[in-house]
């Protein structure tokens, strides 16, 4: 008996031990098992913030992409001239046909913040090939920006930032001044408006004129006040003799930006009357290189000539008299000790649906007086009259007949007066 119960208890041992051991296996694959569920869940929450991450960079990406826009144009023109005799140089009615073209980028790599570029291409100057050196204010601003090689150049390619709501913005790259001073509703731009140089832009700070390295500020402190000032490198760094008389002195505009540079301030109020809105601009530009004055001798090595700033103050009004009537005008008063031009007024109109039938196209005319400086021996002020009817063919397509009559040219009453017709097609996408 006592053996049997022995061999009983041994059994039990015996038989108890592999359940404890199965009961260890267990707990060890319950335990990979949780280590197992854990590290799928932080690699799925790793995948899941990656995810995110990426989500959120498209979805930059596509508003960025979105705020791409790509603009572009081309104005072909034709412009012929009838005159005789400007200071004794005979002309052959003067004309030609030309072209540009331009290409403008623009996109928002940040939500405050717009880039924009512009390339131009052009050929051809016409009534200008020969009578732009005998105008104190040239016929054909189109060709101005014509590059000298006939191929695309970079006009333009800046920065702004904007900051408080769009009250400070800053801009940083490589534009004009006109781009900030002188603006103007009815008579800012060649390719849809006026042609001639006096209803285009002021005729005196467009001679100083240049696309180069910039820094501008635009301040709105209220509602209806714009302030911009602007500081650009300079191709003008002085004077210098060469070929026989003391000339400007001239560098790249890459090279020492702040060397003489050009300056200029604009007060702007914008405000409506009687409901319908209007833009009054008060402005002022100092070019800070060195000018020669005006009556001196320049064809002597041993008396270098006095110099002095080239500055000027300016005026640009735009207003809407009715829903289809607006006027403009202009007018400047500079450095007389420096600049052929004293003083100088514009004054015009702008109507659009002239004709019931014709509700886009549009009418302009105006008038302008370019005083000569008094130091000068031929000081008549030169009168230029202009007149254009923009036939709005569709959305994308103008035609534009345009007529210019000058007297006085180059301040020269004994000079024949210019007659000079235009037809321009404006293309744009």
């Amino acid at each position: 008996m006592k053996r049997l119960l022995s061999l009983s208890t041994l059994a039990l041992i015996v038989s108890s031990t592999p359940a404890l051991s199965a009961d260890e296996e267990l707990l060890r694959e319950l335990k990979a098992l949780k280590q197992r569920v854990e590290l799928l869940e932080k690699k799925l929450k790793e995948k899941s913030e990656s995810e995110e991450k990426i989500a959120k960079e498209v979805a930059e990406l596509k508003e960025k992409l979105e705020s791409l826009e790509i603009h572009g144009g081309a104005v072909i023109y034709y412009q012929g001239a009838n005159v005789d005799k400007i200071d004794n140089q005979n002309f052959s009615n003067p004309s030609g046909s030309g072209y540009v073209a331009d290409l403008e980028v623009s996109f928002k790599p940040h939500e405050n913040g717009e880039f924009y570029m512009r390339l131009h291409a052009g050929e051809g100057t016409g009534a200008d090939k020969d009578l732009a050196e005998n105008l104190f204010a040239n016929l054909n601003t189109i060709a101005d920006d014509n590059p000298d090689d006939n191929t695309f150049n970079l006009l333009e390619a800046y920065y702004t930032h904007r900051l408080f709501n769009g009250k400070l913005s800053l801009t940083v790259g490589k534009t004009e001044p006109l781009a900030f001073v002188d603006d103007n509703e009815f008579a800012n731009d060649e390719a849809a408006q006026f042609v001639g140089k006096p209803f285009v832009n002021n005729p005196i700070i467009d001679g100083e004129d240049e696309y180069a390295p910039l820094i501008a500020v635009t301040f709105s402190p209220i509602e209806n006040l714009e302030i911009s000032a602007l500081v650009q490198s300079n191709q003008s760094t002085g004077i210098e003799w060469k070929g026989g008389e003391w000339v400007t002195k001239e560098k790249s505009v890459y090279d020492d930006i702040f060397d003489n540079p050009f300056y200029a301030v604009q007060l702007k109020y914008s405000a409506e009357f009687n409901g319908l809105p209007g833009n009054y601009r008060f402005y002022f530009w100092d070019d800070s290189a060195d000018h020669i004055k005006i009556g001196q001798p320049a064809d002597n090595q041993e008396k270098k000539p006095s110099t002095d700033d080239g500055w000027g103050v300016g005026i640009s009004i735009d207003q809407m008299i009715t829903e289809n009537l607006g006027i403009f005008a202009r007018a400047s008063w500079t450095n007389d000790d420096v600049y052929e031009i004293e003083q100088f007024y514009s004054a015009g109109i702008s109507i659009t649906g002239i004709f019931n039938s014709r509700p886009n196209d549009t009418l302009g005319f105006g008038v302008a007086a370019v005083i000569p400086n008094d130091k000068l021996q031929n000081d008549d002020t030169e009168y230029h009259f202009e007149g254009y009817y923009k036939f709005q063919i569709s959305e994308n397509l103008a035609i534009t007949p345009d007529i210019q009559f000058v007297t006085n040219p180059h301040g020269n009453s004994n000079n024949d007066n210019i007659f000079a017709g235009m037809v321009r097609a404006e293309f744009s996408f």
